[in-house]
């Protein structure tokens, strides 16, 4: 008898158990629902016109231009089935362009917009068709068609950029390290004090891109590394010096106030006696400003491609927090098409482009001449 008590108790509690279940499902059961990953027409419809807004903006961050816009000819390779369609674009691009940037860029504004992308690459030319679906009520119907066409008769016109990093020596020692370390491509003033041994070992056995800068001035300065009345043996000794010390340098700044430019000339060609380079101090601009570094240098590099300068030069003092802004925000230069590259880069490529230069002497007028 208590066993036949304790199974109705038993039964009871499972039926009340299972009536809270059904009940806490009826109540939130909606039939018109359809679960998010099996509805894409559920996302925020976009108007025709604002998808092409879009893609463009997609487009022109790579440094595509309007013009590269092509229609392409029936004997060429081109869109088909494009009837219906509310965009159906052939554009070409530079061969620097990667598709598979392109590509996920525009397929990622795809998918958050609810459309599906069918991608295909074409095996010899790399060229890239993406068809773009939209769907509705369940459907999949035809909405758009971009194919992207390798073409080495266009270039994006923006410059490559040699950065040099003044100062290093200021920061603390590990991240300086960390620094010097980055996958970033930039080159480096070499400290020179005999203080700063420890850094000079760093950036030397990292095998960083470097610099030795020197001060001109009067007698009087110093703080200057030669001076007016310096005897001559005495420049050359300095001038040995660096060149015994530093045989991995890739050339010489030489700062002086105006009104020393034959003293300039004369230290200049003892360098140039022991295969230095010597840059002028022209030849490159300095960001000196102590706020928005990154986004000051930035500007100046655009401002300056604009202009149809190909190669720049730029010297910064940067503090760990602001390189580590430079290393996130490269790519807002890098996608569009600008390099960051050595100084060493930078003076062959000026070399290359003008052999007749001096290449011992590079100065801010060698740089015009690229334009």
């Amino acid at each position: 008898m208590a066993n036949t008590e304790k199974y109705k108790v038993i039964l009871i509690t499972g039926l009340g158990v299972i009536l809270i279940i059904l009940t806490f499902i009826f109540i939130n059961y909606d039939p018109d629902k359809v679960e998010p990953e099996n509805s894409l027409e559920n996302k925020a419809a976009i108007t025709p016109e604002k998808f092409k807004k879009d893609i463009d903006s997609i487009i022109y961050s790579f440094g595509i231009k309007e013009e590269w816009k092509i229609k392409v000819p029936e004997n060429k390779v081109s869109i088909s089935g494009d009837k219906g369609l509310i965009l159906a674009q052939s554009i070409r691009i530079p061969v620097d362009i990667q598709t598979i940037n392109l590509n996920l860029d525009i397929t990622n504004y795809l998918e958050e917009n609810g459309f599906i992308s069918k991608t295909s690459e074409d095996p010899r030319s790399k060229d890239i068709l993406i068809e773009i679906l939209q769907v509705k009520d369940s459907l999949q119907t035809g909405y758009a068609k971009l194919n992207f066409i390798y073409s080495k008769d266009i270039s994006r016109n923006v410059s490559e950029t040699a950065i040099v990093l003044d100062s290093i020596e200021y920061i603390d020692f590990q991240n300086a390290e960390n620094i010097i370390k980055s996958v970033e491509k930039f080159s480096v003033f070499l400290p020179i004090g005999n203080d700063k041994a420890d850094y000079q070992s760093m950036i030397i056995d990292n095998r960083k891109n470097y610099l030795l800068k020197f001060y001109i001035g009067s007698n009087d300065d110093i703080t200057s590394d030669f001076r007016t009345e310096m005897k001559e043996n005495v420049i050359r000794q300095k001038v040995r010096t660096a060149a015994v010390n530093f045989p991995g340098v890739s050339g010489v700044v030489l700062y002086y106030p105006k009104g020393m430019k034959e003293f300039a000339e004369k230290i200049s060609s003892e360098f140039k006696k022991n295969n230095f380079t010597v840059f002028s101090d022209t030849l490159f601009k300095a960001i000196k400003t102590e706020e928005n570094k990154v986004s000051k240098l930035f500007e100046e590099i655009k401002k300056n491609s604009e202009k149809g300068i190909k190669v720049q030069f730029y010297t910064v003092s940067f503090s760990e927090k602001d390189f580590r802004e430079f290393e996130n925000r490269t790519e807002e230069l890098k996608k569009p098409g600008y390099k960051f590259i050595s100084i060493n880069e930078a003076v062959k490529m000026i070399s290359d482009q003008n052999p007749a230069l001096d290449k011992d002497t590079l100065s801010v007028k060698n740089n015009i001449i690229l334009k």
